[in-house]
Parts: C-alpha cells; structure tokens; sequence
C-alpha cells in the first residue's frame, strides 16, 4: 500500500496592524447598515384601493412638473392621468403565483394592458417614479398612504429608472421596500467605498513584503467583497411584499 505525503504545514503569519480598523464597525455604523435598517425601515403593506381626492392633488403636481398625462404636449392619453395611474399601482402592487403579477392579468375595467404598460415604461423613462419615490422620503406623513404603492411601482421600474443608480437611491433614501430584493443581497457601491482602503492596505502589505494570511483573512475579504458586489442571481419570491 503506497504511503500518503503528508501535506506539509504552513504557519500563517501575523496580521500587519492596520489592515482592519478596531472601529471599523462602530465608525461606520455598519450593524445598523446592513442588518437593521433593511429590516426594519421596510414600508407596511397596504391593499390597494383607487386614490383618493387628497392623494391625487398630492401626486398631480408631480405629475404635471414631470409631463406624465398632465401637460399639453404629446400625444392625449385615451383616459385621465388619475385612473392611469391607480390601474399602475394596482399591477404593481399585485403578487401572482408567488412573484410579480404580469400585465395580462390586469382587470378590464383599467383598459388593455399594453396600453398600460407603454405608459408605465414612458413614466419610468421620464423620471416619474424617482420622483415619486423622493416625495415619498421628504414628506413621509403626506404621502404616507401612498409609500406602499410608490415603492412596488418604483421597484417594478427599477431598471428602466437606471438600475445600480435607482437601487442606490433607494437605499440612500432609507426605502428598502422600493429594492428589487433584500438590501444584503444587491450590490452597494457606497459600501464598496467603505471597504476600498481594506483591499488597498492588504494589497500595499504584500507588495511591501509577501506574507501569509490566515484563513479567517480570507473569508473576511471574500464576504466584504461578496457583500458589496451583491450576489450574480436572486430569487423572485425574496422581493418584498
């Protein structure tokens, strides 16, 4: 029986000091980041209902500013920007089979759902759910009624409206509801800023002198990075309700 080489044994060296910050985690509040706010900083589920009177003279201005429906310019819209707008909502804040609702299941009653959905992408072009959706942060209390349904169109919109910029805006606003997805889980950009000069010191220590890391080194740097660049697929069933 042939004998096994025994693998041979390489000591780790020590961590060169100021790789990892002591304070990395409290300077940059990084518990309450990435594990508190998406949790609980979600918007409550609300069903949908049509809007009403005070809802809609909140959004019209919006709306008007932004040349969605309101202005005269373009082509006139077979139906009031209002009921637009509330047979978008509905849609969007409608779950089928586990995941997003599509458009052939909209009710009649809000007219054909291409038609519909042409509008929703041209809004989405224009900038309308961005907009919304900053209303929505800087007045909470008006528009509060409202936030549940702005989110999953904004969220529904979310790469017409940019993609990685429109997810940052969100998360900057503090609307994780309005994420495609579980904030841990999506690419964050400000948090790669955070753990930039990490990988910056660790690369400069080897160019400096090659050294050996342990193995908790590695994880660490493999979830830091994993953690800002977000993971490649994400089921549909984690978006939020």
């Amino acid at each position: 029986m042939p004998l096994r080489r025994r693998r041979r044994c390489i000591q780790p060296d020590p961590i060169p000091g100021g790789i990892f910050p002591a304070d990395l985690v409290a300077r940059h509040d990084l518990f309450r980041r990435l594990y508190l706010d998406p949790l609980t900083r979600l918007t409550p589920p609300r069903p949908w209902a049509p809007m009403t009177d005070a809802e809609w003279r909140a959004l019209a201005p919006i709306l008007a500013a932004m040349g969605c429906g309101m202005a005269d310019r373009g082509r006139p819209m077979d139906c009031t920007p209002r009921a637009r707008l509330d047979a978008i909502f509905h849609w969007a804040t409608t779950k089928h089979g586990g995941g997003r609702a599509p458009w052939r299941i909209l009710p009649h009653d809000f007219g054909k759902p291409d038609t519909v959905s042409r509008c929703w992408r041209r809004w989405a072009r224009a900038g309308l759910w961005p907009r919304l959706l900053l209303a929505v942060a800087l007045h909470p209390e008006r528009l509060a009624s409202l936030a549940h349904r702005i989110c999953c169109a904004f969220r529904r919109a979310i790469r017409l409206c940019g993609g990685l910029h429109a997810i940052v805006l969100a998360r900057r606003l503090g609307l994780f509801s309005a994420l495609p997805a579980p904030s841990q889980l999506l690419p964050d950009p400000d948090l790669s800023e955070i753990y930039r000069p990490i990988f910056r010191r660790f690369a400069e220590s080897f160019l400096a002198r090659p050294w050996y890391p342990p193995r908790i080194v590695w994880r660490t740097l493999h979830s830091m990075h994993r953690m800002a660049g977000g993971r490649a697929r994400i089921p549909r069933w984690m978006e939020p309700a």
